[in-house]
């Protein structure tokens, strides 16, 4: 018998710090997706499963859907050829995306403990979906999206037929946790993940990303694990070095966003030099809570985050 995965909507409230709110926890773009997986791979007709990925997927999509396909540019035709591409890598990941509802008391301890650590924490949505492999998770107002294909996968996943920047992503992985704990972060900052900001400059958008790597510490009480940490961890004098050169001008294709086109393959390193910096800042403060504070609620301006890396005194750790 065919074990059918169940769409799901789950509910909590944060009642005991004074917010009570229904907030969505939703998986019903992973059942929709699989629905459509299965029909698809009864026909060899082309037309027809473009057309089965539209009617029982897409044009199905929740709010948190519809939100990640305007981002990420998904279509049918990107989701259809990535089913033909990758025939093992679908197989592998599909158990681990039908494991999300496992997880869902450890996502609500995540933001009652934001909830502890930050009163002025306002509760997102989330939505997990499958995308086109290109985007693990984003913000969109009010909701944490997530693209399940990629937050799921971890070091069991066959991933031989993806490219190296996936298979170095996923050997690394251990669950979806972290994944929501650095979107929620984003949901909470200013403007959220701000991929449209003009007004910044590199240095910023580093510690935008940065910063909610180091929330997710502090929300999971664990380092995140990433092939970025690791190499920063190694490297981190010469990254400083070589980032100063580049940090007040708006260019990141060195530093952030680079997945398959990393210089040397060491994608997202931005990630970890505004990580590095937001810690400093946080540990160089008396008032820890105060710090966390200025950290989410940072202006991204340029003028803003060149005073907030003075005050972080990350700089001087390297004269």
């Amino acid at each position: 018998m065919k074990k059918v995965f169940f769409a799901t909507v789950l509910f909590f409230n944060l009642s005991m710090f004074g917010q009570i709110k229904n907030n969505k926890i939703s998986t019903i773009d992973v059942d929709n997706f699989w629905v459509a997986y299965d029909s698809v791979s009864r026909t060899n007709d082309n037309d027809l499963q473009v057309k089965i990925i539209q009617q029982l997927y897409l044009d199905k999509a929740s709010d948190g859907l519809k939100d990640f396909i305007e981002l990420r540019n998904h279509t049918a035709n990107k989701h259809l050829e990535n089913i033909q591409k990758y025939p093992k890598f679908w197989t592998t990941v599909r158990s681990k995306t039908l494991e999300i509802k496992s997880y869902v008391q450890q996502m609500e301890k995540i933001m009652v403990r934001f909830k502890k650590l930050y009163p002025e924490f306002k509760q997102p949505d989330i939505y997990f979906t499958i995308g086109v492999l290109n985007s693990g998770g984003t913000t969109s107002k009010d909701k944490i999206l997530i693209g399940s294909e990629i937050a799921c996968s971890d070091n069991t996943i066959d991933a031989t037929e993806l490219g190296t920047w996936l298979q170095s992503v996923f050997k690394d992985q251990k669950n979806v946790l972290s994944m929501v704990a650095h979107e929620v972060g984003h949901t909470q900052q200013k403007d959220g993940d701000g991929e449209d900001d003009g007004g910044s400059n590199l240095l910023g958008y580093c510690i935008r990303e940065g910063a909610c790597d180091f929330i997710s510490e502090l929300l999971l009480k664990k380092h995140v694990e990433s092939p970025y940490m690791t190499y920063g961890v190694a490297h981190e004098k010469e990254l400083w070095i070589m980032f100063t050169k580049e940090m007040h001008s708006q260019e990141t294709r060195n530093w952030l966003y680079n997945g398959r086109n990393a210089p040397n393959g060491n994608a997202d390193l931005g990630y970890f030099i505004g990580y590095e910096i937001c810690k400093s800042y946080y540990n160089n403060s008396k008032d820890k809570k105060q710090a966390l504070k200025e950290i989410i609620e940072l202006e991204y301006t340029k003028e803003s985050v060149e005073m907030f890396l003075v005050k972080s005194e990350y700089a001087e750790k390297w004269k």
